[in-house]
């Protein structure tokens, strides 16, 4: 995995110096080198983390009629075949690398050709004769890319602390609607800056100025949900079984998260059963209701593969969160990332890729808002069972979660309804309470709430043309696009990771196997309140039952620790920082809520309290440090150990390159 820049001035050439910003900021995304390309048009800069073809896999590539200069982040997993083919074209390579096939194959069959392929994947191609840049991600936004347009400039970036060494500048439209409990992609934190919407090759023409997009592959939903339960077992197993193998492959050490729950075990499983033998790594707390530690090492010592465990403890927790908000780049309201973050820091001493279970709640139903939409169809035939069942559910998910992703607020289930043919998707079930939005914010959440949903239907119809769904796939595809996509996959994800040049592969979101999951009956992903029953049946092959049946606890840290006495001043620190940079916030009603002492356990407003702190505070670390350090010259030569490596770009001339 490596960082991934770019840059165009509309009215001027990039200038040298610029090259050194991005080099700094993503250096943690590769520690292994770098190599920019510059004209008087657009410069490119990446950095490297050595995973394939560790010799011979520098960039900036360079195509072979040297008209093209690419610039890759991430992994292909079926690049060999991909190679021959390309060869009987008559397309010559310059080097071993995956990176290389994905431009030439994107050059030889233009946007179309990137459906053929299988990987995690950001990237940046140049076209430097007829002066347009294409740029793009893989189909479910595993691997980041951000863009910034200016008047006078257009930059990308894979992350977005890369995009300019200035103070960072807040969306007070994404901030509101992030303490309502929704996200918005492709919309961030930061003003100016969005997402790159995956599965679309979007190309920018540096002559007339102009966007464009084409759809190259879609999620895989909206088909018939046919498959026999027999029949989903084994098409699961083989695609799953094949998505591990596949990400398994490396020219470095390849090792695995364990938590004890499903996802994570059956792939450590799955990698043993392969011949494998993955070095696993879990994360322990001392509270029981959150630690899984013991559960991992059970799992670990049945597959016979080394175990190691770091614990998160009230000395590195603000430590650790910290970090993970700098990393994450936009607001948080649970500070599970401070534990992936301590995570991946432990496995990165060892190793240099883990594969993880992002993805398989998403397209499983392992969410407590999808099983509870179960509760909901009881209840509206068996009124009395069904409530006596809502409440049983509801005591036991808040005892953790405090309403997370609970699901159970009808409020706007109207609203959102005019805009998904009368359904009304279960995210929406988690939104703040509309009284207590307004008491913060001093606006009205319905207005909000009804842009939200134009917005995620008018994708939506682009994925599907025909905009018919059932409800199933319309929440599944929600997640996809809105927590998955801003949050899962980087916050838990591959931000944190590669804070510490750690590649995370994810392989519940390799294509051929969201495919198989597209197909599956509903019965067979939720079957009663248990969530992902086709998965455990694949898992009873795999694991040993007492792993395999084991319910879904959620990856969460505990919220305790960010209110021990020694951390009360850094966090004060904090919020008098958020205070200055959003105005917009009525902050005498916040500041009531802040300093009440009438704190109910799992009660709405405990609740809600928490989750406006915790937002407030990493607002406030983000402000403070959302940029790369300042001494970038000094940087360059300590973190790369090339002494002449900054002169060497300041002096660069018109269609200059290089790789170190």
């Amino acid at each position: 995995m490596c960082g991934i820049w770019a840059r165009t001035r509309f009215e001027n050439k990039v200038a040298a110096e610029e090259l050194l910003y991005p080099i700094a900021s993503l250096r943690h995304r590769g520690p292994d080198g770098y190599g920019w390309y510059a004209d008087d048009h657009a410069a490119l800069v990446h950095t490297r983390l050595s995973i394939i073809d560790l010799a011979g896999g520098s960039q900036p590539l360079l195509s072979s009629n040297k008209r093209w200069i690419g610039v890759v982040n991430g992994e292909l997993y079926d690049y060999e075949k991909l190679r021959v083919d390309l060869q009987k074209s008559g397309v010559q390579f310059h080097t071993q690398s995956d990176s290389e096939v994905l431009m030439q194959l994107f050059i030889e069959r233009g946007p179309e050709g990137l459906a053929e392929v299988s990987g995690e994947f950001a990237f940046i191609f140049y076209d430097t004769l007829e002066k347009k840049i294409y740029f793009g991600r893989d189909p479910s936004g595993v691997k980041p890319l951000f863009l910034e347009m200016r008047s006078d400039s257009f930059t990308l970036a894979s992350e977005m602390k890369a995009l300019h060494d200035e103070k960072p500048v807040f969306d007070p439209i994404y901030f509101n609607t992030f303490l309502a409990r929704t996200m918005v992609p492709p919309r961030t934190a930061l003003a100016n800056v969005q997402h790159v919407w995956p599965g679309q090759v979007h190309c920018l023409d540096l002559q007339t100025k102009k966007t464009s997009s084409v759809i190259y592959q879609r999620l895989a939903l909206f088909q018939e949900r046919n498959l026999s339960t027999e029949d989903a077992k084994d098409q699961l197993e083989t695609e799953l079984l094949g998505a591990v193998r596949r990400r398994l492959r490396a020219d470095v050490e390849v090792g695995c998260y364990l938590s004890g729950g499903i996802d994570s075990s059956l792939i450590a499983a799955m990698a043993a059963s392969l011949g494998a033998k993955p070095r696993a790594f879990t994360v322990g707390f001392s509270d029981r209701d959150f630690d899984e530690s013991n559960e991992a090492a059970h799992v670990a010592q049945d597959l016979g593969i080394e175990h190691s465990v770091v614990q998160l403890t009230s000395k590195n927790f603000m430590g650790s969160l910290v970090q993970s908000i700098v990393a994450f780049e936009n607001p948080i309201t649970n500070p599970h990332g401070a534990a992936k973050n301590l995570l991946s820091a432990f496995a990165s001493q060892s190793v240099k890729v883990v594969l993880s279970g992002e993805g398989s709640d998403e397209w499983l139903g392992g969410y407590a808002y999808m099983r509870i939409q179960k509760i909901k169809d009881f209840a509206s035939r068996h009124p009395r069972l069904g409530a006596k069942a809502m409440q049983q559910f509801l005591e036991r998910e808040q005892g953790m979660s405090l309403n997370h992703l609970d699901g159970t607020s009808d409020t706007f289930s109207g609203v959102s309804a005019d805009y998904f043919n009368g359904k009304s998707p279960a995210l929406l079930g988690r939104l703040t309470k509309k009284r207590l939005f307004r008491y913060i914010t001093g606006l009205k959440m319905t207005p909000l709430i009804r842009d939200l949903c134009m917005d995620l239907s008018g994708r939506l119809r682009q994925e599907n043309f025909g905009f018919q769904f059932s409800e199933m796939d319309l929440n599944l595809w929600t997640g996809a696009r809105t927590d998955l996509l801003h949050y899962i996959l980087a916050n838990v994800g591959d931000r944190q990771e590669m804070a510490h040049s750690l590649e995370g592969r994810t392989p519940f979101l390799d294509t051929k196997l969201m495919r198989v999951i597209a197909r599956v009956q509903e019965k067979d992903l939720i079957r009663a309140l248990t969530e992902k029953y086709i998965l455990r049946k694949v898992g009873a092959k795999y694991l040993q039952s007492l792993h395999q049946e084991r319910g879904k606890k959620p990856f969460f840290a505990p919220m305790k620790y960010f209110y021990l006495r020694e951390n009360r001043e850094v966090v004060q620190q904090y919020l008098d920082i958020a205070r200055r940079e959003t105005p917009f916030l009525a902050w005498d009603r916040i500041d009531h809520l802040l300093s009440s002492s009438k704190r109910k356990t799992n009660s709405v407003l405990e609740g809600s309290i928490v989750t406006l702190r915790m937002a407030l505070f990493s607002l406030g670390v983000l402000a403070q440090n959302l940029r790369a350090p300042n001494d970038d010259l000094q940087l360059q030569q300590r973190a790369y150990a090339i002494p002449n490596s900054v002169q060497q770009i300041l002096s660069f001339r018109k269609g200059a390159s290089h790789a170190f």
